[in-house]
C-alpha cells in the first residue's frame, strides 16, 4: 500500500512535468508547481514521514533543477524557527510539570460543578495555548491525562458510567483545543504558515499583538458559549464535585513547586509581554521566542538533552522550512500571479459583493475539510487557492486570513479525524461516533458564525478592512 502510495506522489508530478508550460509562466516555475503538488500529495497520502517526503522534494529541487537556494531559502526565514521554539517551550511546560499546576490550581479554586470543570477545562488550554501550539502536545499530551484521570476519579470510564462525566469533557476538550488554537499566532503550527502564505499571495502581514487583538472578541465569545453548549446538548449526570480532593491529590503527585516552574513562569510572562510589546519594540515574535529558549536552557529549565529528544519539534521544522522554502520558490517565480490572472479571467468578480465572496470561501472552506485528516495538509493543498481567489477578486486580505484560520481549526471539529487530537480524544472511547460528530457540527456552525458576523464587524473597528 505504501509502495502504492509513493508511487501516486511520484507519478502525478512526472506527468504534469510531461505537459507543456502554460503560456505566462516559466519553465522553472511549472517545475516547482509539479514538486509542491507532489509535496502535498506526500504529506497527505503518508507513503513516508512528512520530513522525508519534503526532504526528497527539496533534493529535487537542487539536484534536477539546479537551484537549492530555493530548496533551502526558508531555513534562513523567521516562521520555521518561530513554530520549532514554540514546540520546545511546549516541552518545557511538560517537563517541568507546570501545566498540570496550573490546571490543579484552576480546578482547586473553581471546579465545584461538572460546568465549572468544562470551564477550568477551557481556561487551561487557553493559558497554555500561546506557548504550545500543537493541539496534541496541548491538549491531548497535557490537558487530557489529568481531565480523564479526574473522570476516572469520579467513576466514570469508557465502559462503565461513560456519561457521569467523563463523555463530557472529552468532546468539551476538542471543541477547546480547536477553538483556543485560533486565538495567538503560536496556539497552532499552521498560524505562521497562513501568515506566510498572506504575506507571498496577498501581499499583507499582521503581528503577534494585532491578531491576538483581533481574535479576541469572536474567540472570547466562542469559549465563553461552547461549553455551555456542550453541557447543554451533552449534559454529564454528575453535577456537583469535590473539586478540593481532587486538587490535593493533584498537588501531592507534583510535589512542591520547583526551582525551574518558578523561573519558567517568570520566562513566559516576560515573552507573553514581548510578544504583546512587539509593535512598539519592534522586537519580532521569532527573536522573544528564541530568547525564551536559550534562557531556559541556560537557566536548566530543559537541556539540551531534552529539545535533542523532542522529535515533533525536529520533524516538523524539517518539513514546515521544507514546504515554506517550495511556497516561496513560486511566488518568486510568480505562479501565484499567473493563477491569479487565470481566476480572474474565468470567475469574473467585478460586482460581486465582498462579504457574499468572504461567505462563499469560509463555506468552501468548511465543506472540503472531509477529506482531510491533517490541518496542515489542508493549508497547504486549499489555502492558496482560497487566498490567491480572494486577491483575484481583491477581498481584504486580514479579515479572509482571520477567517481562514477560524475555520482550518474550528471545521476540525465536524469529525473525530480533522485533527491529530481528535484521534486522541475520541480514541479515548466514552462517545460514540456519531454523537461525536453531531456536536461537532453544532458548534463548527455556531462558532463560524459568531467569527464570521462578530469578527468582521470587530475587525472593521479595528482597522484591519
Amino acid at each position: 500500500m505504501k509502495l502504492l502510495r509513493g508511487a501516486v506522489c511520484i507519478g502525478i508530478p512526472c506527468i504534469i512535468l510531461l505537459f507543456p508550460v502554460p503560456a505566462g509562466l516559466t519553465q522553472l516555475a511549472w517545475q516547482l508547481f509539479a514538486i509542491y503538488l507532489g509535496a502535498v500529495l506526500g504529506i497527505v497520502l503518508k507513503p513516508v514521514a512528512e520530513p522525508v517526503v519534503l526532504l526528497t522534494a527539496l533534493a529535487v529541487v537542487a539536484i534536477c533543477f539546479k537551484h537549492i537556494h530555493i530548496a533551502l531559502g526558508a531555513f534562513g526565514e523567521t516562521t520555521p524557527w518561530l513554530v520549532f521554539t514554540a514546540f520546545i517551550i511546549g516541552q518545557c511546560f511538560v517537563e517541568t510539570g507546570l501545566g498540570k499546576r496550573i490546571a490543579y490550581f484552576l480546578i482547586d479554586q473553581f471546579g465545584k460543578s461538572s460546568l465549572r470543570l468544562g470551564y477550568i477545562s477551557t481556561v487551561t488550554d487557553l493559558i497554555l495555548s500561546p506557548a504550545i501550539p500543537s493541539n496534541t502536545a496541548r491538549t491531548g499530551g497535557l490537558v487530557y491525562p489529568i481531565f480523564q484521570s479526574l473522570a476516572i476519579t469520579l467513576d466514570s470510564r469508557p465502559d462503565c458510567n461513560p456519561r457521569r462525566i467523563g463523555a463530557f469533557l472529552m468532546v468539551l476538550l476538542y471543541q477547546n483545543s480547536l477553538i483556543t488554537g485560533t486565538m495567538f499566532i503560536t496556539a497552532g503550527a499552521i498560524m505562521p504558515m497562513m501568515i506566510k502564505l498572506t504575506n507571498t499571495i496577498m501581499h499583507a502581514d499582521i503581528s503577534w499583538i494585532d491578531w491576538a487583538l483581533a481574535m479576541s472578541v469572536p474567540g472570547a465569545i466562542c469559549l465563553l458559549l461552547v461549553p455551555y453548549l456542550v453541557y447543554r446538548i451533552f449534559p454529564p449526570e454528575l453535577t456537583a464535585v469535590n473539586s478540593k480532593a481532587i486538587a490535593e491529590a493533584g498537588y501531592k503527585e507534583l510535589g512542591p513547586m520547583s526551582r525551574r516552574e518558578k523561573i519558567l513562569s517568570v520566562l513566559f510572562v516576560l515573552a507573553v509581554i514581548g510578544w504583546a510589546t512587539g509593535t512598539i519594540t519592534k522586537i519580532e515574535s521569532t527573536t522573544v521566542a528564541l530568547s525564551l529558549l536559550s534562557l531556559s536552557l541556560l537557566t536548566g529549565v530543559i537541556s539540551w538533552e531534552k529539545v535533542l529528544a523532542c522529535r515533533n519539534a525536529w520533524s516538523t521544522f524539517i518539513w514546515y522550512g521544507g514546504i515554506i522554502s517550495l511556497a516561496n520558490g513560486l511566488n518568486h517565480t510568480k505562479f501565484f500571479v499567473w493563477l491569479g490572472d487565470v481566476l480572474e479571467q474565468h470567475l469574473h468578480f467585478a460586482g460581486m459583493n465582498s462579504l457574499g465572496l468572504l461567505a462563499g470561501l469560509l463555506v468552501m472552506s468548511v465543506v472540503v475539510r472531509y477529506f482531510f485528516a491533517s490541518t496542515i495538509a489542508y493549508v497547504i493543498t486549499f489555502i492558496p487557492v482560497i487566498f490567491t481567489t480572494g486577491a483575484a477578486a481583491n477581498l481584504p486580505a486580514l479579515p479572509l486570513l482571520l477567517l481562514c484560520a477560524a475555520s482550518a481549526q474550528i471545521a476540525s471539529l465536524m469529525t473525530h479525524y480533522g485533527n491529530a487530537v481528535g484521534t486522541v480524544l475520541f480514541g479515548a472511547g466514552y462517545v460514540d461516533q456519531e454523537t461525536w460528530w453531531k456536536i461537532g457540527h453544532i458548534v463548527t456552525a455556531v462558532s463560524l458564525t459568531i467569527y464570521f458576523v462578530v469578527g468582521l464587524s470587530w475587525w472593521k473597528i479595528l482597522g484591519l478592512w
